[in-house]
């Protein structure tokens, strides 16, 4: 069985077969979804299909505020967030980071509403899902100096250098169907070399579609082949590398707890 660790069923993507792409997640044998939020909507659109999860399919929530969305920061949010937090109604703060290539909210902005939710997954006691585009610097400072406890590197996208750092801070590292992409040896290496206990496989549905399907809508169905290329390039059994990164999400989100 597989987990798929960053996924995004809820949104309007799938407004159109929600019900059947879960039932694919089913079939290909992925039991456990987490659902991720990243802002107000979309966290609260989560928490519903994680407490209406079909037959057959475990659905977790998070709540947080992409980096995109920083300019809009209140302490409202903030409050939803840790009220949600403190029912056990999420497993994770994020995706909340910094994306220095869109700049959507400016840096000032990002970082300001990144250490903000660096400090309330600390409050309460969670994990972090970080987003990180072009501001691997950044990240791993803010981190650091934040006294970020634990975490996942959403769609890792650096080095092996990048990864040690966020590995030494406690943080696991999950792999997305770029790791599929011909031109990506440098996320193959990293894949290749992430402790086994420290690797997650994810999807981000319904973006980065892996190959043969590239072009084409994500889904949480798909996780299967990431898992299958990671397997591959690290010379393990599939079937045993997806009981692996199993684990590797129960305990990084304390799921079933």
């Amino acid at each position: 069985m597989l987990t798929d660790t960053h996924s995004h069923p809820q949104t309007s993507a799938f407004n159109g077969d929600r019900e059947a792409v879960l039932a694919r997640a089913a079939e290909a044998g992925v039991d456990t979804l987490v659902c991720v939020g990243y802002d107000a909507e979309t966290w609260r659109k989560a928490v519903s299909l994680a407490n209406d999860a079909p037959a057959g399919l475990t659905v977790y929530a998070t709540a947080g505020l992409h980096p995109h969305d920083a300019k809009d920061m209140t302490p409202e949010l903030m409050e939803e967030m840790r009220s949600l937090a403190r029912a056990d109604s999420i497993v994770a703060i994020g995706e909340c980071g910094l994306d220095f290539y869109r700049n959507l909210s400016s840096p000032e902005q990002q970082r300001e509403a990144f250490v903000a939710q660096i400090e309330l997954a600390k409050e309460v006691g969670l994990p972090l899902v970080i987003h990180d585009r072009d501001a691997h610097e950044s990240i791993v400072e803010l981190l650091h100096s934040g006294g970020a406890q634990r975490g996942v590197m959403h769609c890792f996208s650096g080095d092996w250098e990048l990864a040690k750092q966020c590995l030494d801070l406690g943080f696991y590292i999950s792999i997305a169907g770029p790791v599929t992409y011909a031109k990506n040896d440098v996320l193959r290496d990293v894949a290749a070399r992430v402790p086994a206990d420290r690797i997650v496989v994810e999807t981000d549905c319904p973006y980065l579609t892996p190959m043969p399907f590239r072009g084409k809508r994500n889904e949480p169905a798909l996780v299967r082949l990431v898992a299958e290329a990671v397997a591959r390039l690290r010379g393990a059994d599939p079937e045993d590398f997806a009981a692996q990164t199993s684990h590797n999400a129960q305990e990084l989100f304390g799921l079933g707890e």
